[in-house]
């Protein structure tokens, strides 16, 4: 019977240089990709968010279970968008009888801000929380929206 067997090293002399590169990365403890670092919020004050652009303006969307729209608060100064909140953790958490198995989900505050590459208007900011799914609607500023200017004949 042949088995196959995978044998992993970290040992950058028997690594190919792209998996040197990779194992150290990888193995860092402020990985960014590790899984651990992802449910952290708290820690690192991490809030998975996609940013979109158009000729009009910016939409940001934030998967956000469990808050409640009072408990998110988004300020805007300048060209710098802060989106930020807590994630109470339910009462079984709490409760010192309960020993946790398994423990994926973070709580706790998070924060995050993003400078927009051009101006905004932070008077018509809106934000939307539909099931868990928060969406702000950043537009640009007027002077830097796109114009089409029409040609007149003389």
């Amino acid at each position: 019977m042949t088995r196959n067997m995978l044998v992993r090293t970290n040992d950058p002399f028997l690594m190919p240089w792209g998996a040197t590169m990779n194992a150290l990365f990888n193995d860092a403890p402020a990985n960014p990709r590790a899984a651990d670092w992802a449910t952290v919020w708290g820690a690192g004050s991490r809030l998975p968010m996609n940013i979109y652009g158009d000729a009009e303006g910016y939409t940001f969307v934030a998967l956000v279970p469990g808050v409640k729209a009072e408990e998110l608060n988004i300020e805007a100064e300048g060209n710098t968008v802060k989106i930020s909140g807590e994630l109470i953790a339910p009462a079984i958490a709490a409760d010192e009888k309960v020993q946790p198995l398994r423990s994926e989900i973070g709580f706790g505050k998070f924060s995050r801000a993003f400078e927009m590459p051009e101006d905004i208007d932070a008077d018509k900011i809106d934000a939307n929380l539909d099931n868990g799914v928060l969406t702000v609607r950043v537009p640009k500023a007027e002077t830097v929206k796109p114009r089409s200017i029409k040609v007149q004949a003389k």
